[in-house]
Protein backbone atom coordinates (compact mmCIF):
# COMPACT_ATOMS: atom_id res chain seq x y z
CA UNK A 1 0.00 0.00 0.00
CA UNK A 2 2.74 2.49 -0.88
CA UNK A 3 0.10 4.75 -2.40
CA UNK A 4 -1.45 5.29 1.06
CA UNK A 5 -0.52 7.35 4.11
CA UNK A 6 -1.33 5.22 7.16
CA UNK A 7 -0.24 7.79 9.73
CA UNK A 8 -3.84 8.75 10.58
CA UNK A 9 -4.96 5.17 11.25
CA UNK A 10 -4.42 5.42 14.99
CA UNK A 11 -6.90 8.30 15.07
CA UNK A 12 -9.38 6.45 12.84
CA UNK A 13 -9.20 3.44 15.16
CA UNK A 14 -10.48 5.57 18.04
CA UNK A 15 -13.66 6.47 16.15
CA UNK A 16 -16.33 3.84 16.82
CA UNK A 17 -18.64 5.77 14.46
CA UNK A 18 -16.31 5.11 11.51
CA UNK A 19 -17.17 1.70 9.99
CA UNK A 20 -14.47 1.86 7.35
CA UNK A 21 -11.41 4.06 7.24
CA UNK A 22 -10.82 6.77 4.63
CA UNK A 23 -8.32 6.47 1.85
CA UNK A 24 -5.51 8.98 2.49
CA UNK A 25 -3.08 9.31 -0.39
CA UNK A 26 0.65 9.06 0.27
CA UNK A 27 1.18 12.67 -0.83
CA UNK A 28 -1.92 14.08 0.87
CA UNK A 29 -0.12 15.75 3.78
CA UNK A 30 2.33 17.55 1.48
CA UNK A 31 -0.29 18.52 -1.15
CA UNK A 32 -0.68 22.23 -1.87
CA UNK A 33 -4.28 22.26 -0.61
CA UNK A 34 -5.55 19.29 1.35
CA UNK A 35 -8.56 17.91 -0.49
CA UNK A 36 -11.25 15.45 0.54
CA UNK A 37 -13.10 13.76 -2.31
CA UNK A 38 -16.40 12.72 -0.80
CA UNK A 39 -18.18 9.91 -2.61
CA UNK A 40 -21.71 8.91 -1.77
CA UNK A 41 -22.57 5.26 -1.23
CA UNK A 42 -21.49 1.65 -1.42
CA UNK A 43 -24.06 -0.64 -3.05
CA UNK A 44 -24.48 -4.34 -2.47
CA UNK A 45 -23.40 -5.79 -5.82
CA UNK A 46 -24.00 -9.42 -4.86
CA UNK A 47 -26.28 -11.72 -6.90
CA UNK A 48 -25.65 -14.98 -5.08
CA UNK A 49 -25.35 -15.99 -1.41
CA UNK A 50 -21.60 -16.48 -1.88
CA UNK A 51 -21.19 -13.00 -3.39
CA UNK A 52 -23.24 -11.52 -0.56
CA UNK A 53 -21.02 -13.26 1.96
CA UNK A 54 -17.92 -11.81 0.30
CA UNK A 55 -19.47 -8.34 0.12
CA UNK A 56 -20.43 -8.36 3.78
CA UNK A 57 -17.00 -9.64 4.78
CA UNK A 58 -15.25 -6.86 2.84
CA UNK A 59 -17.25 -4.06 4.41
CA UNK A 60 -17.01 -5.53 7.87
CA UNK A 61 -13.29 -4.75 7.65
CA UNK A 62 -11.79 -1.35 8.34
CA UNK A 63 -9.99 -1.44 4.96
CA UNK A 64 -13.09 -2.35 2.94
CA UNK A 65 -13.52 1.04 1.28
CA UNK A 66 -9.78 1.38 0.71
CA UNK A 67 -9.66 -2.00 -1.02
CA UNK A 68 -12.53 -1.01 -3.30
CA UNK A 69 -10.98 2.34 -4.13
CA UNK A 70 -7.61 0.74 -4.83
CA UNK A 71 -9.21 -1.75 -7.20
CA UNK A 72 -10.98 0.99 -9.14
CA UNK A 73 -8.79 4.09 -8.92
CA UNK A 74 -5.32 2.56 -9.05
CA UNK A 75 -6.05 0.06 -11.82
CA UNK A 76 -5.62 2.67 -14.53
CA UNK A 77 -7.00 0.43 -17.27
CA UNK A 78 -10.27 -0.09 -15.41
CA UNK A 79 -12.96 2.20 -16.84
CA UNK A 80 -14.91 2.91 -13.66
CA UNK A 81 -16.88 6.13 -14.23
CA UNK A 82 -16.72 7.52 -10.69
CA UNK A 83 -12.92 7.71 -10.86
CA UNK A 84 -12.18 8.10 -14.57
CA UNK A 85 -14.72 10.88 -15.17
CA UNK A 86 -13.40 12.93 -12.26
CA UNK A 87 -9.84 12.54 -13.52
CA UNK A 88 -10.95 13.76 -16.94
CA UNK A 89 -12.70 16.78 -15.42
CA UNK A 90 -9.79 17.65 -13.13
CA UNK A 91 -7.21 17.49 -15.93
CA UNK A 92 -9.56 18.64 -18.71
CA UNK A 93 -8.61 15.83 -21.06
CA UNK A 94 -10.32 12.66 -22.20
CA UNK A 95 -7.19 10.57 -21.65
CA UNK A 96 -5.13 11.64 -18.63
CA UNK A 97 -1.78 9.87 -18.46
CA UNK A 98 -1.38 7.15 -15.84
CA UNK A 99 1.14 9.36 -14.04
CA UNK A 100 -1.51 12.09 -13.76
CA UNK A 101 -4.06 9.64 -12.35
CA UNK A 102 -1.55 8.36 -9.83
CA UNK A 103 -0.57 11.88 -8.80
CA UNK A 104 -4.20 12.88 -8.28
CA UNK A 105 -5.33 9.97 -6.13
CA UNK A 106 -2.19 9.95 -4.01
CA UNK A 107 -2.62 13.68 -3.31
CA UNK A 108 -6.20 13.50 -1.94
CA UNK A 109 -8.21 11.78 0.75
CA UNK A 110 -11.27 9.79 -0.34
CA UNK A 111 -14.23 8.79 1.78
CA UNK A 112 -17.88 7.81 1.33
CA UNK A 113 -20.58 9.96 2.90
CA UNK A 114 -23.10 7.17 3.58
CA UNK A 115 -21.70 4.94 6.31
CA UNK A 116 -23.64 1.76 5.58
CA UNK A 117 -24.03 -0.28 2.38
CA UNK A 118 -27.22 0.30 0.42
CA UNK A 119 -29.23 -2.67 -0.80
CA UNK A 120 -29.18 -1.77 -4.50
CA UNK A 121 -28.70 1.04 -7.00
CA UNK A 122 -32.43 1.70 -6.73
CA UNK A 123 -32.14 2.72 -3.07
CA UNK A 124 -31.44 6.36 -2.27
CA UNK A 125 -29.83 7.45 1.02
CA UNK A 126 -32.20 8.90 3.59
CA UNK A 127 -31.83 12.29 5.25
CA UNK A 128 -30.79 10.44 8.40
CA UNK A 129 -28.03 8.59 6.55
CA UNK A 130 -26.79 11.75 4.86
CA UNK A 131 -26.76 13.65 8.13
CA UNK A 132 -24.88 10.88 9.95
CA UNK A 133 -22.41 10.93 7.08
CA UNK A 134 -21.87 14.67 7.35
CA UNK A 135 -21.46 14.41 11.12
CA UNK A 136 -18.56 12.04 10.49
CA UNK A 137 -17.20 13.95 7.50
CA UNK A 138 -17.01 17.23 9.41
CA UNK A 139 -15.04 15.53 12.18
CA UNK A 140 -12.73 14.01 9.57
CA UNK A 141 -12.19 17.45 8.04
CA UNK A 142 -10.82 18.61 11.39
CA UNK A 143 -8.74 15.46 11.90
CA UNK A 144 -7.24 15.60 8.40
CA UNK A 145 -6.99 19.42 8.28
CA UNK A 146 -9.03 19.46 5.06
CA UNK A 147 -9.09 22.73 3.13
CA UNK A 148 -11.51 21.84 0.33
CA UNK A 149 -14.10 19.16 -0.36
CA UNK A 150 -15.31 17.83 -3.71
CA UNK A 151 -18.70 16.19 -3.12
CA UNK A 152 -20.25 13.64 -5.48
CA UNK A 153 -23.94 14.46 -5.86
CA UNK A 154 -26.04 17.34 -4.54
CA UNK A 155 -28.62 15.38 -2.55
CA UNK A 156 -26.81 15.74 0.77
CA UNK A 157 -26.88 19.55 0.89
CA UNK A 158 -29.94 19.77 3.20
CA UNK A 159 -28.35 17.27 5.59
CA UNK A 160 -25.14 19.29 5.76
CA UNK A 161 -27.09 22.44 6.54
CA UNK A 162 -28.97 20.68 9.34
CA UNK A 163 -25.79 19.26 10.84
CA UNK A 164 -23.97 22.58 10.61
CA UNK A 165 -26.88 24.39 12.27
CA UNK A 166 -26.97 21.85 15.10
CA UNK A 167 -23.27 22.52 15.75
CA UNK A 168 -23.55 26.28 15.45
CA UNK A 169 -21.31 26.34 12.38
CA UNK A 170 -21.41 28.98 9.69
CA UNK A 171 -22.33 27.11 6.48
CA UNK A 172 -23.15 28.96 3.28
CA UNK A 173 -24.03 27.16 0.07
CA UNK A 174 -25.36 28.64 -3.14
CA UNK A 175 -26.62 27.23 -6.39
CA UNK A 176 -24.79 28.02 -9.62
CA UNK A 177 -26.51 28.53 -12.93
CA UNK A 178 -26.97 27.25 -15.55
CA UNK A 179 -27.63 23.56 -15.05
CA UNK A 180 -25.06 21.06 -16.22
CA UNK A 181 -26.40 17.62 -17.14
CA UNK A 182 -29.69 18.60 -15.47
CA UNK A 183 -27.91 19.42 -12.21
CA UNK A 184 -27.15 22.76 -10.58
CA UNK A 185 -23.64 22.84 -9.11
CA UNK A 186 -23.47 24.05 -5.52
CA UNK A 187 -20.56 25.97 -4.02
CA UNK A 188 -19.97 27.29 -0.55
CA UNK A 189 -18.04 27.15 2.66
CA UNK A 190 -18.32 25.68 6.13
CA UNK A 191 -16.30 27.23 8.93
CA UNK A 192 -14.45 24.78 11.17
CA UNK A 193 -11.90 25.76 13.77
CA UNK A 194 -11.95 29.34 12.58
CA UNK A 195 -11.10 28.46 8.97
CA UNK A 196 -13.34 28.27 5.91
CA UNK A 197 -13.39 24.96 4.07
CA UNK A 198 -14.34 25.29 0.41
CA UNK A 199 -17.17 23.05 -0.81
CA UNK A 200 -18.10 22.06 -4.34
CA UNK A 201 -21.02 19.74 -5.05
CA UNK A 202 -21.11 18.24 -8.54
CA UNK A 203 -23.33 15.76 -10.32
CA UNK A 204 -22.37 12.25 -9.30
CA UNK A 205 -19.78 11.29 -11.93
CA UNK A 206 -20.95 7.71 -12.38
CA UNK A 207 -23.75 8.49 -14.88
CA UNK A 208 -24.72 11.22 -17.37
CA UNK A 209 -21.62 13.19 -16.47
CA UNK A 210 -20.07 15.37 -19.18
CA UNK A 211 -16.55 15.89 -17.94
CA UNK A 212 -15.98 18.71 -20.44
CA UNK A 213 -18.76 20.78 -18.85
CA UNK A 214 -17.81 20.03 -15.27
CA UNK A 215 -14.11 20.66 -15.83
CA UNK A 216 -14.61 24.42 -15.94
CA UNK A 217 -16.65 24.38 -12.72
CA UNK A 218 -14.08 22.30 -10.86
CA UNK A 219 -11.22 24.43 -12.15
CA UNK A 220 -12.94 27.65 -11.13
CA UNK A 221 -13.75 26.64 -7.55
CA UNK A 222 -11.09 24.14 -6.39
CA UNK A 223 -7.31 23.88 -6.59
CA UNK A 224 -6.69 20.40 -8.00
CA UNK A 225 -4.38 18.61 -10.37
Amino acid sequence: MNHLDLSFDGHFAQRASLPWWPWVGSQYVSSRKRTLVLGESVYDWSDTPRERELFQARYAERDGLRDTHTNHAMDFRRDTPYVRNVERAVFSTSKPADAMKHAFWTSVAYHNLVLEPLASLDVRPSLRQFRAGWAEALDLCILLDVRQVLVYGVGSVPALKLEATSRGLDCRIRKLRPQLNRCYPRVGTVTLGGSDIQLLFIRHPSTFFSWEKWSAIIGAHLSLG
